[in-house]
């Protein structure tokens, strides 16, 4: 994502569970962020932790932000209302990058779980709480089917 300049602040937190690991965050950053469109929108400056990993996201919007906008969110309609002066606003997703994220955040997430584990120095040592695994003569193996022929508009 490009910032354009704005100045991280160094912060002293982690983030569990992101990502099904670790994240150390590089910094926050103050950022307007708008929605809604022409006369509807409103405006409010938030912060954001920016991180340094793959994802198929720009931006993750939590309850804060959507508290911060008094906003109601509707995930059939993929649309953000929010009260504006002059009414109500709304930001209306694109259904078809939306689509794009998902399979690709389900691609990295099936390729992260058919990754194999790194080996340890003990590996073929059992202890005494490990149960063996059971033997077979036939290797399994597992097909996958691209996400997008099961998602239609």
């Amino acid at each position: 994502m490009q910032l354009g300049g704005a100045p991280l602040k160094a912060v002293d937190t982690s983030l569990y569970g992101f990502a099904r690991e670790v994240v150390h965050p590089r910094g926050m950053a103050s950022l307007p962020l708008t929605l809604g469109t022409t006369p509807l929108w409103k405006t409010c400056l938030l912060k954001f932790l920016v991180v340094d990993i793959p994802s198929a996201y720009n931006v993750i919007l939590g309850r804060p932000t959507l508290n911060a906008f008094r906003a109601i969110i509707s995930n059939y309609h993929m649309k953000i209302k929010l009260p504006v002066i002059m009414g109500v606003g709304e930001a209306q997703a694109n259904a078809l990058q939306a689509r794009k994220c998902s399979v690709e955040a389900i691609k990295r997430g099936m390729k992260r779980r058919t990754e194999e584990p790194p080996k340890t120095e003990d590996s073929n040592v059992q202890g005494k709480d490990s149960v063996p695994s059971p033997k077979s003569d036939k290797e399994t193996s597992t097909t996958v089917q691209p996400v997008e022929e099961f998602l239609t508009l």
